[in-house]
Protein backbone atom coordinates (compact mmCIF):
# COMPACT_ATOMS: atom_id res chain seq x y z
CA UNK A 1 0.00 0.00 0.00
CA UNK A 2 2.86 2.53 1.38
CA UNK A 3 4.87 1.41 -2.40
CA UNK A 4 1.67 1.69 -4.88
CA UNK A 5 -0.29 4.73 -3.09
CA UNK A 6 2.48 7.10 -1.73
CA UNK A 7 5.16 8.46 -3.20
CA UNK A 8 7.14 7.46 0.15
CA UNK A 9 10.83 5.90 0.34
CA UNK A 10 10.75 2.50 1.19
CA UNK A 11 14.68 0.83 2.30
CA UNK A 12 15.06 -2.44 2.98
CA UNK A 13 17.66 -4.64 4.78
CA UNK A 14 17.92 -7.89 3.85
CA UNK A 15 20.22 -10.27 5.19
CA UNK A 16 18.99 -13.26 3.47
CA UNK A 17 18.76 -12.12 -0.20
CA UNK A 18 14.88 -12.63 -0.22
CA UNK A 19 13.11 -9.57 -1.10
CA UNK A 20 14.22 -9.28 -4.68
CA UNK A 21 10.94 -10.64 -6.44
CA UNK A 22 8.85 -8.58 -4.42
CA UNK A 23 11.21 -5.03 -4.83
CA UNK A 24 11.73 -5.91 -8.54
CA UNK A 25 8.17 -6.82 -8.60
CA UNK A 26 7.33 -2.95 -7.59
CA UNK A 27 10.23 -1.77 -9.74
CA UNK A 28 12.69 -1.36 -6.63
CA UNK A 29 16.19 -1.66 -6.72
CA UNK A 30 18.52 -4.41 -5.12
CA UNK A 31 21.82 -3.75 -4.13
CA UNK A 32 24.07 -6.67 -3.85
CA UNK A 33 26.53 -6.03 -0.85
CA UNK A 34 29.88 -8.31 -0.50
CA UNK A 35 33.31 -8.87 -0.35
CA UNK A 36 33.27 -10.17 -4.22
CA UNK A 37 30.62 -7.67 -5.54
CA UNK A 38 31.58 -5.22 -7.66
CA UNK A 39 29.08 -2.92 -5.71
CA UNK A 40 30.45 -0.43 -3.52
CA UNK A 41 29.68 1.90 -0.66
CA UNK A 42 31.02 4.64 0.90
CA UNK A 43 31.62 4.12 4.65
CA UNK A 44 32.34 8.12 4.71
CA UNK A 45 29.68 9.44 2.86
CA UNK A 46 27.42 12.86 4.53
CA UNK A 47 24.84 14.41 3.77
CA UNK A 48 24.25 18.29 4.70
CA UNK A 49 22.06 18.26 7.86
CA UNK A 50 24.34 14.92 9.06
CA UNK A 51 24.01 15.19 13.33
CA UNK A 52 21.03 17.56 12.91
CA UNK A 53 22.70 21.13 12.71
CA UNK A 54 25.44 20.36 15.55
CA UNK A 55 29.27 19.34 14.39
CA UNK A 56 28.79 16.66 12.07
CA UNK A 57 32.15 15.33 12.35
CA UNK A 58 31.59 14.28 16.41
CA UNK A 59 28.70 11.90 15.07
CA UNK A 60 30.99 10.53 12.26
CA UNK A 61 33.51 10.54 14.36
CA UNK A 62 31.99 8.16 16.96
CA UNK A 63 30.80 6.25 13.71
CA UNK A 64 34.34 5.49 12.69
CA UNK A 65 35.29 5.09 16.61
CA UNK A 66 32.88 2.04 16.62
CA UNK A 67 33.66 0.89 13.04
CA UNK A 68 37.70 1.01 14.38
CA UNK A 69 36.63 -0.49 17.50
CA UNK A 70 34.87 -3.66 15.89
CA UNK A 71 37.87 -4.33 13.85
CA UNK A 72 40.42 -4.26 16.49
CA UNK A 73 37.99 -5.76 19.33
CA UNK A 74 35.47 -4.81 21.89
CA UNK A 75 37.88 -2.45 25.00
CA UNK A 76 40.81 -2.67 23.14
CA UNK A 77 41.30 1.09 21.54
CA UNK A 78 43.30 3.33 23.93
CA UNK A 79 42.70 6.50 25.10
CA UNK A 80 45.81 7.65 22.37
CA UNK A 81 43.99 5.90 19.71
CA UNK A 82 40.50 7.20 20.01
CA UNK A 83 42.11 10.54 20.16
CA UNK A 84 43.94 10.00 17.31
CA UNK A 85 41.04 8.73 15.74
CA UNK A 86 38.96 12.18 16.11
CA UNK A 87 41.39 14.15 15.04
CA UNK A 88 41.77 12.06 11.38
CA UNK A 89 38.11 12.57 11.39
CA UNK A 90 38.02 16.04 11.21
CA UNK A 91 41.16 16.18 9.03
CA UNK A 92 39.51 13.85 6.26
CA UNK A 93 36.50 16.08 6.31
CA UNK A 94 37.53 19.48 6.61
CA UNK A 95 37.85 20.86 2.82
CA UNK A 96 34.52 18.51 1.95
CA UNK A 97 32.33 20.91 5.22
CA UNK A 98 34.45 23.57 4.04
CA UNK A 99 33.21 23.46 0.64
CA UNK A 100 29.53 22.95 2.03
CA UNK A 101 29.48 19.23 1.72
CA UNK A 102 30.22 19.93 -2.09
CA UNK A 103 32.88 18.08 -4.30
CA UNK A 104 34.81 14.74 -3.36
CA UNK A 105 33.29 13.26 -0.23
CA UNK A 106 36.66 11.41 1.17
CA UNK A 107 36.79 7.82 2.01
CA UNK A 108 37.91 5.44 4.34
CA UNK A 109 41.33 4.64 2.18
CA UNK A 110 41.47 8.58 2.97
CA UNK A 111 41.30 8.14 6.66
CA UNK A 112 43.97 5.24 6.59
CA UNK A 113 45.92 7.55 4.67
CA UNK A 114 45.56 10.10 7.18
CA UNK A 115 46.52 7.61 9.88
CA UNK A 116 49.87 7.06 8.23
CA UNK A 117 50.91 10.72 8.42
CA UNK A 118 50.25 10.63 12.28
CA UNK A 119 53.85 11.15 14.55
CA UNK A 120 51.99 8.86 16.54
CA UNK A 121 52.55 4.94 16.87
CA UNK A 122 49.46 4.27 18.32
CA UNK A 123 48.24 5.87 14.96
CA UNK A 124 50.15 3.24 12.95
CA UNK A 125 48.66 0.21 14.85
CA UNK A 126 44.95 1.78 14.28
CA UNK A 127 46.05 1.98 10.66
CA UNK A 128 47.25 -1.83 10.21
CA UNK A 129 44.17 -2.91 11.76
CA UNK A 130 41.92 -1.45 9.36
CA UNK A 131 44.77 -2.29 6.17
CA UNK A 132 42.35 -5.19 5.47
CA UNK A 133 39.50 -2.98 5.20
CA UNK A 134 40.74 -0.42 3.21
CA UNK A 135 43.47 -1.41 0.99
CA UNK A 136 43.01 -5.50 1.28
CA UNK A 137 40.68 -7.87 0.27
CA UNK A 138 37.73 -6.77 2.00
CA UNK A 139 37.33 -3.11 0.97
CA UNK A 140 33.92 -3.14 -0.23
CA UNK A 141 33.30 0.23 1.97
CA UNK A 142 36.54 1.80 1.47
CA UNK A 143 36.01 3.23 -2.30
CA UNK A 144 33.17 5.61 -3.47
CA UNK A 145 29.85 4.50 -3.40
CA UNK A 146 29.25 3.33 -7.20
CA UNK A 147 26.07 2.14 -7.16
CA UNK A 148 22.72 4.27 -7.01
CA UNK A 149 21.15 4.20 -4.15
CA UNK A 150 17.98 7.04 -5.52
CA UNK A 151 15.65 4.45 -6.14
CA UNK A 152 12.34 5.06 -4.30
CA UNK A 153 11.95 1.68 -3.12
CA UNK A 154 16.24 0.54 -2.43
CA UNK A 155 17.05 -3.31 -1.30
CA UNK A 156 20.33 -3.53 0.64
CA UNK A 157 21.09 -7.46 0.20
CA UNK A 158 23.78 -8.44 2.48
CA UNK A 159 23.77 -12.35 2.57
CA UNK A 160 26.89 -12.86 1.29
CA UNK A 161 28.85 -10.48 3.10
CA UNK A 162 30.79 -13.17 4.97
CA UNK A 163 31.40 -13.63 8.86
CA UNK A 164 34.01 -11.02 8.40
CA UNK A 165 32.58 -8.12 6.94
CA UNK A 166 28.92 -8.21 8.37
CA UNK A 167 29.60 -6.63 11.16
CA UNK A 168 31.25 -3.35 9.39
CA UNK A 169 28.87 -3.87 6.97
CA UNK A 170 25.98 -3.57 8.87
CA UNK A 171 27.41 -0.24 10.62
CA UNK A 172 28.08 1.29 7.13
CA UNK A 173 24.34 -0.33 5.41
CA UNK A 174 23.02 1.73 8.35
CA UNK A 175 24.72 5.03 8.11
CA UNK A 176 24.29 5.20 4.74
CA UNK A 177 20.48 4.70 5.34
CA UNK A 178 20.66 7.34 7.95
CA UNK A 179 21.79 9.80 5.33
CA UNK A 180 19.07 8.77 2.90
CA UNK A 181 16.80 9.88 5.61
CA UNK A 182 18.52 12.65 6.85
CA UNK A 183 18.00 13.91 2.45
CA UNK A 184 14.31 12.63 2.28
CA UNK A 185 14.09 15.23 5.14
CA UNK A 186 14.89 17.68 3.52
CA UNK A 187 12.64 17.06 0.35
CA UNK A 188 9.97 16.55 2.67
CA UNK A 189 9.44 12.79 1.78
CA UNK A 190 9.16 10.35 4.25
CA UNK A 191 11.03 7.34 4.36
CA UNK A 192 9.72 3.34 6.11
CA UNK A 193 12.78 1.40 6.85
CA UNK A 194 12.47 -2.38 6.91
CA UNK A 195 15.12 -4.35 9.12
CA UNK A 196 14.37 -8.49 8.27
CA UNK A 197 16.38 -10.57 10.69
CA UNK A 198 17.10 -7.56 13.32
CA UNK A 199 18.60 -9.88 15.64
CA UNK A 200 21.51 -10.28 13.58
CA UNK A 201 22.30 -6.26 14.64
CA UNK A 202 21.90 -6.89 17.77
CA UNK A 203 24.50 -9.70 18.03
CA UNK A 204 27.13 -7.00 17.32
CA UNK A 205 27.59 -4.43 20.26
CA UNK A 206 28.40 -0.86 18.04
CA UNK A 207 25.79 -1.94 14.98
CA UNK A 208 23.06 -2.12 17.90
CA UNK A 209 24.35 0.51 19.60
CA UNK A 210 24.17 2.68 16.20
CA UNK A 211 20.62 1.02 15.19
CA UNK A 212 19.63 2.09 18.77
CA UNK A 213 20.67 5.90 18.59
CA UNK A 214 18.77 5.94 14.72
CA UNK A 215 16.12 4.55 15.81
CA UNK A 216 15.44 7.04 18.29
CA UNK A 217 15.91 9.78 16.00
CA UNK A 218 13.87 8.12 12.94
CA UNK A 219 10.61 10.20 14.08
CA UNK A 220 11.58 13.61 14.16
CA UNK A 221 12.94 12.65 10.52
CA UNK A 222 10.07 11.74 9.43
CA UNK A 223 10.89 8.15 9.05
CA UNK A 224 9.42 4.94 10.34
CA UNK A 225 11.37 1.87 11.47
CA UNK A 226 9.98 -1.78 11.21
CA UNK A 227 11.98 -4.67 12.85
CA UNK A 228 11.38 -8.08 11.69
CA UNK A 229 12.13 -11.24 13.21
CA UNK A 230 11.60 -15.07 14.13
CA UNK A 231 14.00 -14.92 16.79
CA UNK A 232 12.78 -13.34 19.61
CA UNK A 233 14.60 -15.60 22.23
CA UNK A 234 17.83 -14.21 20.72
CA UNK A 235 16.29 -10.84 20.35
CA UNK A 236 15.76 -10.65 24.04
CA UNK A 237 18.92 -11.69 25.23
CA UNK A 238 20.37 -7.66 23.80
CA UNK A 239 19.33 -5.44 26.76
CA UNK A 240 18.99 -2.73 23.87
CA UNK A 241 16.94 -4.61 22.05
CA UNK A 242 14.39 -5.10 25.04
CA UNK A 243 14.49 -1.12 25.73
CA UNK A 244 13.74 -1.19 21.83
CA UNK A 245 11.02 -3.34 22.30
CA UNK A 246 9.54 -2.20 25.29
CA UNK A 247 9.42 1.47 23.96
CA UNK A 248 8.21 0.73 20.54
CA UNK A 249 4.92 2.14 19.99
CA UNK A 250 3.11 -0.50 17.61
CA UNK A 251 4.28 -4.13 17.36
CA UNK A 252 2.72 -7.22 15.65
CA UNK A 253 3.38 -10.77 17.32
CA UNK A 254 2.66 -13.73 15.13
CA UNK A 255 2.64 -17.68 16.51
CA UNK A 256 5.19 -17.57 19.49
CA UNK A 257 7.07 -20.60 20.84
CA UNK A 258 6.15 -21.75 24.29
CA UNK A 259 9.73 -19.80 25.63
CA UNK A 260 9.44 -16.66 23.34
CA UNK A 261 5.64 -16.47 24.72
CA UNK A 262 6.88 -16.35 28.04
CA UNK A 263 9.91 -13.77 27.54
CA UNK A 264 7.24 -11.25 25.89
CA UNK A 265 4.48 -11.80 28.50
CA UNK A 266 6.37 -10.91 30.91
CA UNK A 267 8.12 -7.64 28.91
CA UNK A 268 5.37 -6.73 27.27
CA UNK A 269 2.82 -7.37 30.23
CA UNK A 270 0.68 -10.21 28.07
CA UNK A 271 -2.24 -11.65 29.80
CA UNK A 272 -2.48 -15.61 29.81
CA UNK A 273 -5.70 -15.06 28.14
CA UNK A 274 -3.92 -13.25 24.88
CA UNK A 275 -0.93 -15.15 24.97
CA UNK A 276 -3.55 -17.94 23.31
CA UNK A 277 -3.98 -15.56 20.71
CA UNK A 278 0.07 -16.34 19.27
CA UNK A 279 0.34 -20.10 21.00
CA UNK A 280 -0.26 -22.74 17.95
CA UNK A 281 -2.33 -20.55 15.74
CA UNK A 282 -2.19 -20.09 11.72
CA UNK A 283 -0.39 -18.33 9.62
CA UNK A 284 -1.64 -14.36 9.67
CA UNK A 285 -3.23 -14.77 13.01
CA UNK A 286 -1.65 -12.81 16.17
CA UNK A 287 -1.80 -9.27 18.48
CA UNK A 288 -1.27 -6.05 17.82
CA UNK A 289 0.05 -4.20 20.18
CA UNK A 290 -0.03 0.05 20.26
CA UNK A 291 -0.29 2.42 22.56
CA UNK A 292 -0.51 -0.01 25.07
CA UNK A 293 -3.08 -1.57 24.04
CA UNK A 294 -3.22 -5.37 22.91
CA UNK A 295 -5.87 -6.53 20.53
CA UNK A 296 -6.42 -10.54 18.35
CA UNK A 297 -6.20 -9.99 14.63
CA UNK A 298 -6.61 -12.13 11.57
CA UNK A 299 -5.39 -10.97 8.22
CA UNK A 300 -5.84 -13.92 5.88
CA UNK A 301 -3.53 -13.29 2.53
CA UNK A 302 -4.81 -14.86 -0.31
CA UNK A 303 -2.43 -16.83 -2.21
CA UNK A 304 -3.62 -17.11 -5.10
CA UNK A 305 -2.53 -13.29 -6.14
CA UNK A 306 0.84 -12.47 -8.05
CA UNK A 307 1.77 -10.21 -4.82
CA UNK A 308 1.54 -13.11 -2.80
CA UNK A 309 4.00 -14.99 -4.94
CA UNK A 310 6.50 -12.27 -4.84
CA UNK A 311 6.14 -12.17 -1.46
CA UNK A 312 6.08 -15.67 0.29
CA UNK A 313 9.51 -17.36 1.34
CA UNK A 314 7.92 -20.62 1.62
CA UNK A 315 10.31 -23.48 -0.06
CA UNK A 316 7.19 -25.63 -1.16
CA UNK A 317 5.66 -22.65 -2.52
CA UNK A 318 8.09 -21.54 -5.40
CA UNK A 319 7.33 -18.40 -7.66
CA UNK A 320 6.65 -19.26 -10.70
CA UNK A 321 6.40 -15.09 -11.91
Amino acid sequence: EIALSTNDDIIIIDPEAEYRPLVEGLGGEVIEISATSPNHINALDMESGYNDGDNPVVLKSEFLLSLCEQLAGAGRLSAKEKSIIDRCTAQVYREFIRNGYLGVVPTLQDFHTALLEQPEPEARDVALALELFTEGSLNTFAKYTNVDTNSRILCYDIRDLGKQLLPVGMLVVLDSVFNRIIRNRKLGKNTWLYIDEIYLLFQHEYSANFLFTLWKRMRKYGACGTGLTQNVDELLRSDTARLMLANSEFLVMLNQSATDRAELAKLLNISDNQLGYVTNVPAGCGLIRCAGNIVPFTNSFPKNTKLYGLMTTKPDEARRE
